[in-house]
This record gives C-alpha cells, structure tokens and sequence, in this order.
C-alpha cells in the first residue's frame, strides 16, 4: 500500500519539553484559559495506515495540525511540540520532539524511516505508534508570567511499516544522559547531550556548580540500568559498570563532544556573558545561573533599540545570534534588537539541541 500524506519532525532531545514566550502586551484583556481550545493533529489521520517505500525516501512527509484558540488571541504566543511512543507504551518511553510555533512540520519518508529503525522497530512489520501534539503558552498580567496554559490534543494513532534500506542508516540513539555529582547521580533528571546524526557522536552544554567534585558519567538511557560510560583514561571512555567517574577541572559551563564508536570524549570551557551596544560591545556583562530553570539569565534596565548577542570568554570565538527572529541560536547570529525601553529579563538556554533566549519586559 502506498504511504499517504504525512510530515513529522524527529529529534530526540531530553525528554524534557522545550518552552517559548510572547513578549508582554501593554493592554489590559487577560487570557481566559476558560474558553481556550486544543490543538487538533489533522495529518496523519486516527488510524491510517502507512507503508513506507525506499523509492519515496526523498519525498516529503508533512505533519499538520489545526492551531489552539486562546481568548483573547492577541495575547497569545504558542509553541507546539509533538510526542510519538509505541501505541501500547508511555509517552514518555518514546520520543520528545522539537517546539516550533508553526502549525505544521516537514521531513522526507528516508528520514521518519530511519527513526523507526533506530527505535528498533523490525523492516516489513507493522507498528502502531500513536502521536499527542502539546500548545505551551506563557503569558504576561502587569508583567508577571503566567504559566501552565498546556493544552493537550487528543492522541492519534497510525500503523507505519518501515523498509530496510539499501544503505543501513546511522545507528544510535539521539541523546545521552549526563548524570553526575552536580545533580545528585540522578538519571532521570539529568541533562542530555546530543547526536542529531545518531552517528555516535553527541554533543551538548553542560553547567557545573562550585563546591562539587565535578565528576559524572554519560548514559545511554535514563536509568542505570542500560550501557554508561565512565573512566578508562585521559580522554577515553569505558563501558564496564565498575569504570570510575569522569570529571571537568572545576565550576563552569563545559562543551562536552564524545564519541561513543570510539570511546573518547574532550571538555572545553565556554562560559558566556552578554555583550551589546548598551556597553559599547566592550565588556561582558555576568550571567546568573537558575538551576530551576536550567538556564542562565540576567535582569536589566535597557534603552530602546538596544541590540545585543551572548559570547564566550570575552571572546567572539563562540557567540550566539537570532537570524531568523524564532527565538533560537546559531553561531555568528544577528544581533537580537529591543524595540521599547525598560526592565527586561533575558534568559540563555544551553541544555537543548540547539541554544534558545527568552526575553520577558518586566516594565
């Protein structure tokens, strides 16, 4: 049977949700969650039935959905994420994927086939996976954020039969759990580094506090019960449970890249600070770090038509620009602008699979 139409966007991130903001709105209707309406996922349908072909590997899979209504809908700034587990199973022993503030997402039939195989489903069996979209809104009443406005579609499942490909893909899973003395050796509530290849190759931030002994380990799940990775040597890895811990030099926000074919793993330093035109770029203005949060953040008087970006090390080697205005970072970025004067709190997410800023005006 041939597939219909679908598009999905599959990444593995943390188990953890990925959250966005709208800025505050100088009036004063306030959200009425009373009368708010749920997202509905529109493609694919309850109950369709998909046979993926390796001739249509390079087509493309297009996941829809009908946006959440928020009264009033000018106070609204949603972002949407996507869940997708076994039909049988948890959501969250599935997949966690990434928010956008779009309505719809894009892949190819390669890619979303690929997935399935490293989930470790068989070629040319049938699965039900079933999928849950999620609208996150923040909203703001005289500057404070009101938070929790989750709103939940209902769940749609749909049976998908994967091909074995010519070429076996990538295998791998999409994260590892980075669990250490910093968080309490819990690796269920431990940060994750990242491999959007599922080449075996992760990377990720990772912030260590002061007075710690700043050792850790990677896991391959949430849990200590699946393959971890600890001390075998300088730079290199060991995969037996009994192998010591691993460690950094001491407090600071680390860049950690580790090879898991290879069994190596390196460290470098990048704390980062913001930098702008309300110093003249000539200085690095600290960061706090908000552990319940996972984030760094700063509260600060600025003037209209302040631009900034966030580097590392008072240097530019590593900075952090917006050029798409959605909120998320890229390397050698623009400079983020501030339209109005007055108190923001800018906020810097590291622990994600690509860095994001939040930005709330206070007054």
């Amino acid at each position: 049977m041939k597939m219909k139409h679908i598009t999905f966007l599959l990444i593995m991130i943390t188990g953890i949700f990925f959250f966005s903001s709208c800025e505050k709105e100088e009036t004063d209707p306030k959200l009425d969650m009373g009368q708010a309406g749920k997202p509905a996922i529109t493609s694919p349908g309850d109950g369709d039935d998909y046979v993926l072909l390796e001739e249509n590997a390079a087509d493309e899979m297009n996941f829809t959905w009908l946006a959440a209504q928020y009264v009033p809908d000018n106070l609204a700034n949603p972002s949407y994420f996507l869940q997708m587990a076994q039909a049988d199973s948890a959501f969250d022993a599935g997949k966690q994927i990434i928010s956008t503030t779009e309505t719809t997402y894009t892949t190819t039939i390669g890619s979303f086939n690929a997935v399935l195989l490293q989930m470790g489903y068989d070629p040319d069996v049938p699965v039900a996976m079933k999928f849950r979209l999620s609208s996150l809104l923040k909203s703001y009443d005289d500057g404070k954020i009101i938070s929790g406005t989750l709103l939940e579609s209902e769940v749609v499942t749909a049976t998908f039969t994967p091909y074995e490909p010519a070429t076996p893909p990538p295998t791998g899973p999409d994260s590892l759990w980075v669990p250490g003395d910093y968080q309490g050796w819990n690796p269920a509530a431990a940060p994750n580094v990242f491999s959007p290849d599922h080449d075996g190759k992760y990377a990720g931030y990772i912030y260590f506090p002061p007075d710690g002994t700043f050792e850790f380990k990677f896991t391959t799940a949430p849990d200590w019960a699946h393959t971890n990775f600890g001390y075998a040597g300088e730079g290199t890895l060991d995969t037996n449970p009994g192998a010591g811990n691993i460690s950094v030099p001491g407090e600071g926000t680390y860049y950690l890249s580790i090879d898991t074919l290879a069994l190596t793993w390196t460290y470098e330093l990048r704390n980062f600070a913001l930098i702008g035109s309300f110093n003249e770029w000539a200085a690095d203005e600290p960061l706090t770090w908000d552990n319940d949060n996972w984030a760094w953040t700063i509260t600060k008087d600025f003037e209209a038509g302040t631009e900034f970006k966030w580097r590392a090390n008072a240097d530019w080697t590593y900075n952090f620009g917006d050029n798409e205005g959605d909120g998320l970072l890229e390397q050698d970025g623009a400079n983020i602008v501030l339209e109005n004067t007055g108190n923001y709190t800018i906020n810097l997410y590291l622990y994600e699979l690509q860095p994001r800023y939040e930005i709330i005006q206070n007054k």
